[in-house]
């Protein structure tokens, strides 16, 4: 029993970090043509594959700072800039107009979602949650 469960442990390690670098190519269809079209001329300083258990996610970062997370069919799931700020194109329209109403001048720094929710960080220094169909969930400071 003891050498079994030792195995067992060991093999959980081995597989619980599964990155490895990637090329640009290698990455989903979806994601290469979402970088492509709104980061254009933008160099790619890394990518890598992680791989958990039952999920494969991607990672890419551009030299300028701008980091990109995708799930395995290529969907964006987080864009963040340390940098600069994000377009406002790559926002949904709902939480546009309301940040534009409600945070006159206000820029976005990070946006994420998954299937119950959007959350987007602004140059304020404010995170605003969403849930899925744009209705204000939260705000922290």
């Amino acid at each position: 029993m003891t050498i079994l469960a030792t195995i067992m442990a060991f093999t959980c390690v081995a597989f619980a970090d599964n990155d490895r670098a990637v090329s640009f190519d290698r990455l989903p269809e979806k994601a290469r043509d979402f970088i492509s079209v709104n980061f254009p001329g933008e160099k790619l300083a890394y990518a890598k594959q992680e791989r958990d258990f039952l999920e494969v996610n991607y990672e890419v970062v551009m030299v300028s700072g701008v980091k990109l997370e995708f799930d395995r069919r290529g969907e964006w799931t987080s864009i963040e800039c340390r940098y600069s700020t994000i377009s406002k194109n790559l926002i949904p329209e709902p939480i546009r107009n309301y940040v534009d109403e409600a945070y006159k001048g206000a820029e976005y720094r990070e946006i994420s979602r998954d299937r119950r929710e959007y959350e987007v960080k602004l140059t304020y220094g404010l995170e605003l949650t969403f849930d899925r169909y744009f209705n204000l969930m939260g705000i922290d400071d």
